[in-house]
């Protein structure tokens, strides 16, 4: 199955169970939708991810389309967070954001995760487990505490905590087995209230520790 091939099929089961869902029912007047991915799926290479897709909450914002058309091309969104990431994979990984795949760990888009119900978690991981599994990724690293994978999902858990010097808050990598096969680690976001040392320090411990 190509890539194209995939993404079509992935996005026709996403838009079933989005229209389905229940942050579809109680938000149809907002325009949320849903995506898949920013860029091209490079099969083989490392995925990183997020917790959902984000939308405006300006009142004046028209609202994101559904993606429904795989994408050819890299994402060319100069997001600031995207530009923190990159810094991170190129020092401890040798590669670039723009040469590795990006997703959520939901593929539906709210203003804030907290509209998300249990289930629709639950629908949304399904979905993306298939992404994971098409990629086979040599290991995945999220943006964020795993809070919304349990343990049949995300195995092996364990946290390695590092506290600043100075600092009374520790801050953590947190390390295990995806979807019973996938290398998994985890740090802070990088709207994380934490500094740029701490980030740095928190990726390289991930990079000595994600084998």
């Amino acid at each position: 199955m190509t890539e194209q091939e995939f993404f079509k099929n992935l996005q026709e089961k996403t838009e079933t169970i989005f229209y389905q869902s229940e942050i579809y029912r109680k938000n149809k007047d907002k325009k949320w939708f849903y995506s898949i991915c920013n860029g091209p799926i490079l099969r083989h290479k490392p995925i990183i991810f997020g917790l959902n897709w984000g939308v405006s909450n300006d009142p004046n914002y028209e609202g994101h389309k559904a993606q429904k058309t795989y994408p050819e091309n890299i994402d060319q969104n100069t997001w600031k967070f995207k530009s923190h990431v990159n810094t991170y994979l190129i020092k401890y990984f040798g590669y670039s954001f723009d040469e590795v795949n990006y997703s959520n760990q939901c593929f539906f888009r709210t203003t804030n995760e907290k509209f998300l119900s249990y289930q629709d978690w639950r629908d949304s991981i399904a979905l993306f487990r298939e992404y994971v599994q098409y990629i086979n990724p040599p290991y995945l690293i999220m943006l964020g505490r795993p809070r919304h994978l349990n343990n049949d999902e995300l195995k092996d858990y364990r946290k390695i905590a590092y506290l600043p010097l100075g600092s009374e808050r520790r801050s953590f990598v947190r390390l295990g087995t995806l979807f019973d096969k996938y290398t998994f680690g985890s740090v802070p976001h990088s709207s994380a209230h934490i500094s740029p040392d701490t980030h740095d320090e928190l990726w390289k411990i991930l990079k000595e520790n994600l084998k």
